[in-house]
C-alpha cells in the first residue's frame, strides 16, 4: 500500500504543462496520504466526517438566470488573506453536493484566497442553498443549459477590467469544460481553469461506481440527496412549476423516488426532463472526453488514480497530449474530491495543489500574453 506514496505525474504536451513542471515545487514531492487514508473509501470517510470549516466570512448574494430561476452566488473573504491576484476573479463551480454550505468548497476558497486571490465567488447549484427553484431549469446542465455562462458575465459586467479563473470540482469542472469547450469561451477574459476529481467518460464508469463499498459511501447518499432536491419544493409557487414540468415530461416521481442508482434516477428524471430518450445520450452529452478536443484555453485537471467515481482508465491520454491546453495533475492516491493530506486537523493535498496551479496559471497567462 506504501507504492501509493508517489509523486504525482503531470500528462500533456503544451506550454503550460512544461511550465508547471518547470515552476511547481509541488509536482516535484511525494504525495502521502495518511496510512488510514490509502483506500479511496476511507479517504471518503475521514475528510467527510472530521474536516472542519475554515475561518471564512460567507457574503451572500443571489444571481437571478435568463429563464427566471435564481441561484445563490455567494462571495467568500477573510481577514487574512492577500491581494497578490487582485486582477483575478476566482469562479468557483462545486459538485453536485457541495455548496456554500459544505466544507470542502470553503476549504477551496480559504485555501485560494491565502494564496493572494481575493475576488471568490462560488456558483451554486440549483435548489441549494435553500433557494426554491423557481423555473423549469431545475438543473444547471450542459450546452444552452449551462448556469456558468450567466455566472460570468455576471462577474465580467461588475469587474470589467479583471480576468476570471475558472475553479471546479467533479460535476462542477464537468460544467466548465463543457463551457470552454465553446466559442464563446474564446475570450479575453476568461484565463484558464483548475479542475479536480473530474469524470472524463461517464458511460464506462456508470455501472462501475455503484456496486459494494462504493456504492454505499458515496452513491446511495448521493442518489438520496439528488432525489430529495428535485423532489421537495419550498413554495406553493415552486411546486406548481415542478408539476406542470413533470406532468409536461411525462415524468412520474413516485417512479423516480423508488430509483436504486444513479442509473435509474438518469433513465427515468434526467434523460427525459431535457428531451434525451436514455442514459447514454445524456452520457455522450455531458462527459468531457467528447468535447475537450475545442478546449483553447489552458486547464489543468488533478485526479487521482484511485478514484472510484472518476475512473483513471477512462481518460483519454493522447487527447491530452493532441490539445496543447489540457494537462492531468494524476496522484497515485486521493479518492473522489478527498485527497487527505494529514489527520490532525484534518487537511486535503487540494488545499495546496489547486492554489499552486491556479497560481501559475496565472503567472503563465500574464506571461504569454507579455510575450504577444
Amino acid at each position: 500500500m506504501i507504492r501509493k506514496w508517489k509523486k504525482p505525474t503531470l500528462y500533456g504536451s503544451g506550454a503550460f504543462k512544461n511550465f508547471l513542471e518547470t515552476r511547481s515545487k509541488l509536482i516535484h514531492e511525494k504525495y502521502c496520504p495518511p496510512l488510514i487514508c490509502l483506500n479511496p473509501g476511507m479517504q471518503f470517510f475521514v475528510r467527510t466526517k472530521y474536516e472542519k470549516a475554515p475561518p471564512v466570512q460567507i457574503v451572500k448574494e443571489k444571481l437571478s438566470l435568463s429563464d427566471g430561476g435564481v441561484v445563490a452566488f455567494d462571495r467568500i473573504t477573510t481577514d487574512k488573506g492577500c491581494d497578490t491576484f487582485e486582477d483575478y476573479v476566482v469562479l468557483i463551480s462545486p459538485g453536485l453536493r457541495e455548496s456554500t454550505h459544505s466544507v470542502k468548497a470553503l476549504s477551496m476558497a480559504h485555501s485560494l484566497l491565502l494564496k493572494g486571490f481575493p475576488n471568490i465567488f462560488v456558483l451554486n447549484q440549483r435548489g441549494s442553498c435553500s433557494i426554491p427553484m423557481m423555473s423549469k431549469k431545475m438543473s444547471c446542465a450542459f450546452g444552452e443549459w449551462n448556469d456558468t455562462r450567466e455566472g460570468i458575465a455576471n462577474i465580467e459586467s461588475r469587474f470589467p477590467e479583471k480576468k476570471i479563473l475558472l475553479v471546479g470540482a467533479c460535476l462542477g469542472a464537468m460544467f466548465i469544460i463543457d463551457y470552454l469547450s465553446t466559442e464563446e469561451a474564446n475570450r479575453p477574459s476568461i484565463a484558464g481553469a483548475v479542475l479536480h476529481s473530474c469524470n472524463w467518460e461517464l458511460k464506462a464508469s456508470a455501472f462501475k461506481v455503484e456496486s459494494g463499498i462504493n456504492y454505499e459511501l458515496f452513491i446511495k447518499g448521493l442518489l438520496k440527496d439528488t432525489i430529495n432536491r428535485i423532489s421537495k419544493y419550498s413554495t406553493e409557487d415552486e411546486r406548481k412549476i415542478k408539476d406542470e414540468w413533470f406532468n409536461e415530461k411525462g415524468i412520474d416521481m413516485d417512479y423516480v423516488g423508488q430509483s436504486k442508482s444513479m442509473w435509474d434516477l438518469e433513465n427515468r428524471f434526467l434523460a427525459p426532463l431535457i428531451d434525451l430518450p436514455n442514459p447514454e445520450e445524456y452520457y455522450k452529452r455531458v462527459s468531457p472526453i467528447y468535447k475537450c478536443h475545442k478546449v483553447n484555453k489552458p486547464l489543468v485537471v488533478i485526479n487521482s488514480r484511485d478514484d472510484f467515481m472518476a475512473p483513471f482508465e477512462n481518460f483519454n491520454l493522447p487527447e491530452f497530449n493532441k490539445n496543447p491546453n489540457l494537462t492531468l495533475w494524476s496522484t497515485a492516491a486521493g479518492g473522489h474530491v478527498c485527497f487527505v493530506d494529514k489527520l490532525f486537523p484534518v487537511t486535503s493535498y487540494l488545499d495546496k495543489a489547486v492554489p499552486e496551479c491556479a497560481h501559475l496559471l496565472c503567472d503563465f497567462v500574464e506571461k504569454e500574453d507579455s510575450g504577444r
